[in-house]
């Protein structure tokens, strides 16, 4: 009880006092935009005025020990490549009670009737999810899956009659990547009570001919994601800002992330197929990384002669930064 009367309390004052961080965000804000400053010297300036406050302080303290309390409550699946565990289609319907269920059957399981438990279905595979009813029971924030096979809607978020269906058709690499991390999510945390006889398993538990497509799909995004990962390591992104004006993009030796001994300098990295581009940050000396032939006929001049790069407009071959127009 005293526990939780001193954490409302630390609430009330906490709120108190990002309220007034707010107000004062505002007005540093509105006066930097309005002489072209951008957001990162607004956040700066702002910490520098408050770093005396020892409300202040306790402020960001709370606002992360929050932060790290709701997180912890919250189970999210892994997107390393790495953690993603291959899915089995078999699900043996005969052994340890599981049943395969019509859609029709399944839609009693939705928490709306008392006497049976919350399920739902992804790729076909049900799960018993009645022990998180407050999470999947009826007007809770995930009641939209409950007693029905809503495998889109898991990573586009469209919770419409249209979008709450089983159909993987027409998703990208990463929202196929991001169902098969729900399902890697669901089979660690919850029963699998069995199948619905419906897009992707037959009548007889059996898995259709659309399941093995879109697992195939998955797989091939997998390797996509794997080719990414690789991509990012030998050309970094940029570090970028921008405002009103334009912005600029410049490279570091730990830009994107990734910690290396050069910094390289920003180039176009054009995807070939669609011709979309992002900065890339290009080794400029010594051997390349990237293994094309053309990098390797080159001598002493890293990665700058691969064919996927283009400079930047009005900007030099050996600048470290470059501006970027509005």
């Amino acid at each position: 009880m005293e526990r939780n009367r001193r954490r409302k309390d630390d609430a009330g004052v906490m709120t108190k006092t990002l309220a007034g961080i707010a107000a004062l965000t505002f007005l540093v804000s509105f006066i930097c935009s309005s002489n072209g400053i951008t957001f990162t010297h607004v956040v700066s300036t702002i910490d520098v005025i408050l770093e005396e406050s020892d409300y202040y302080k306790l402020a960001k303290e709370w606002m992360a020990s929050s932060i790290d309390a709701t997180w912890q409550e919250v189970s999210i699946p892994s997107r390393k490549a790495e953690h993603i565990q291959a899915i089995n289609p078999e699900v043996d319907v005969a052994a340890g009670g599981k049943h395969v269920f019509t859609s029709e059957q399944l839609h009693f399981f939705d928490g709306t009737r008392d006497s049976k438990p919350i399920y739902l279905a992804i790729l076909g595979r049900v799960y018993n999810v009645d022990g998180k009813k407050e999470y999947y029971g009826p007007g809770k924030s995930y009641h939209h899956f409950a007693g029905r096979d809503a495998t889109r809607a898991f990573t586009t978020g469209d919770f419409t009659e249209n979008g709450l269906v089983a159909s993987t058709h027409g998703l990208s690499h990463d929202e196929l990547l991001s169902i098969r991390d729900w399902v890697s999510f669901y089979e660690k945390e919850y029963p699998l009570v069995g199948v619905v006889a419906d897009l992707y398993y037959d009548s007889d538990g059996q898995p259709t001919a659309e399941l093995t497509d879109v697992l195939a799909r998955v797989e091939k995004a997998n390797e996509y994601r794997k080719a990414q990962a690789v991509e990012i390591e030998v050309f970094p992104p940029c570090n970028s800002e921008y405002n009103q004006n334009g912005g600029r993009v410049w490279c570091s030796t730990k830009s994107g992330g990734v910690e290396r001994q050069w910094a390289g300098v920003p180039r176009k990295l054009i995807e070939p197929t669609t011709k979309k581009f992002r900065c890339a940050c290009v080794k400029n000396f010594g051997p390349g990384v990237s293994g094309a032939e053309e990098v390797k006929a080159a001598n002493n001049r890293g990665d700058l002669d691969h064919p996927d790069l283009e400079l930047f407009p009005d900007c030099s071959p050996t600048s470290n930064s470059c501006k970027i127009s509005s």
